[in-house]
C-alpha cells in the first residue's frame, strides 16, 4: 500500500543545537518541539554542541546510524558544520534558524519560527542537492574569496554579539578602504582569463548576506557553481560593484565575470584569503569544484523556488529511499 504524502519510514531526528548562537530555543520552546513531536508519532534527542567540528561529528554519527532527519539549529556556521557531516548519506539536512544570520533557512522555505520549522519538516519532503568543495572542506552556500573572505575574518565578535549582522557591514567599510587588487588568472571549464582580482564569489545558492544576491542565477541542483568574480583597481571600483549589486544589474558590467562552471581555479602571487557559509578557512585554497547530488535536504511539502529545478521523480517523506548519493 502506498504511504500517505509527509510519512517518513522512520521517524526519528537528531536536532543539533549550537547553545550560544543567537536565538538558540530554550527549554520551553524545545517542550513544545517535544510535544508537537510525539503527537505526531517521532521521537527526536537534542544534542548541544561544545566547540568547533562536534557538529559535524555529531551529524556524520546520525547519518552512520541512517537517522533519517539531521537538523542543524544555529546560524550559517553550524549549518555547514552538519553539511560536512551529512554531505553523501542517506540523511537530509534540515534547520531551524537561529544565529547572526541563516540563509539556507530562508532558500529553503524555512525561515520561521522553531515550533513551525519543525513541522515543516516532519509534514514536508526531502530533495537532492549539489555542495561545493574547496579546501577539502564542504559548502552548501558559497565559497568567498578576496575581500568577502577578509571581511569575515576581521568582523569583530563583540560587536557581531551587540548589533548582529550590522557588523559585518563595518568590517565591509573598513576591509574597502584598504583592500588592493592583486593580478590574478581565472581559469575553468577551458577558459582562462588575466584580471584584476578584488573579489570571487562561487555560489551554490543565490542570497548573500540576506541582503543581496551575487550569484544570482544559481541553482542548488543543477550540477554546477556560479562563479561572479569582480575586477577592478581598488576602493573606487569596488564601492561601483556594491552599488551594481544591490541594484542587481552586475552581471552587466564588463568588470564583472559572471559564469556557471563545474570547476574553477585562480591563481595569483602569495595568500588570498578564503571563507566558506561565512567562516573564514585557516588555509589558501585556490580550486572550487561542485559535487553534483550530493546531500539530501527538507523542504516543507510542495515548496517552490527559483532556486530549485523542477525534479521529474521529486522524493518526498514518503517510503525514504536511503541509498547513497552521488559523490563525485
Amino acid at each position: 500500500m502506498k504511504k500517505k504524502a509527509g510519512h517518513y519510514d522512520r521517524k526519528e531526528a537528531l536536532v543539533i543545537v549550537n547553545p550560544v548562537a543567537h536565538n538558540a530555543p530554550r527549554a520551553r520552546r524545545k517542550s513544545e518541539v517535544d510535544e508537537l513531536l510525539e503527537s505526531a508519532g517521532w521521537k527526536a534527542k537534542w544534542e548541544e554542541t561544545t566547540g568547533p567540528g562536534q557538529a559535524t561529528r555529531l551529524a556524520a554519527e546520525a547519518a552512520t546510524k541512517k537517522i533519517p532527519l539531521v537538523i542543524a539549529c544555529g546560524g550559517d556556521g553550524t549549518v555547514n558544520e552538519v553539511t560536512n557531516g551529512l554531505v553523501g548519506s542517506g540523511s537530509a539536512l534540515g534547520t531551524i534558524p537561529a544565529g547572526t544570520s541563516n540563509i539556507w533557512a530562508r532558500e529553503s522555505g524555512l525561515d520561521h519560527k522553531t515550533v513551525e520549522a519543525m513541522r515543516l519538516m516532519i509534514s514536508g519532503e526531502r530533495r537532492l542537492v549539489d555542495v561545493g568543495r574547496t579546501g577539502g572542506r564542504h559548502f552548501l552556500l558559497l565559497a568567498g574569496f578576496g575581500i568577502d573572505a577578509s571581511i569575515t575574518e576581521n568582523v569583530h565578535l563583540g560587536v557581531k554579539d551587540k548589533v548582529g549582522a550590522a557588523a559585518y557591514a563595518l568590517a565591509a567599510i573598513q576591509e574597502m578602504l584598504r583592500w588592493q587588487s592583486v593580478p590574478a588568472t581565472v581559469r575553468f571549464d577551458g577558459y582562462e582569463r588575466h584580471v584584476d582580482f578584488l573579489m570571487a564569489l562561487v555560489g551554490n545558492t543565490r542570497l548573500y548576506a540576506g541582503l543581496t544576491k551575487i550569484a544570482s542565477r544559481a541553482v542548488v541542483n543543477d550540477g554546477r557553481l556560479d562563479v561572479c568574480v569582480y575586477e577592478g583597481d581598488g576602493r573606487r571600483e569596488m564601492i561601483l560593484h556594491v552599488l551594481r549589486t544591490l541594484a542587481q544589474v552586475h552581471r552587466k558590467s564588463d568588470k564583472t565575470l559572471y559564469r556557471r562552471v563545474n570547476k574553477v581555479e585562480f591563481q595569483w602571487e602569495g595568500n588570498i584569503p578564503v571563507q566558506v557559509d561565512g567562516d573564514p578557512l585557516d588555509q589558501y585554497p585556490t580550486e572550487v569544484e561542485v559535487v553534483p547530488g550530493s546531500l539530501w535536504v527538507s523542504v516543507p511539502d510542495g515548496f517552490s523556488s527559483k532556486l530549485f529545478m523542477p525534479e521529474p521523480a521529486r522524493q518526498s517523506a514518503t517510503g525514504l529511499n536511503l541509498s547513497r548519493p552521488r559523490t563525485a
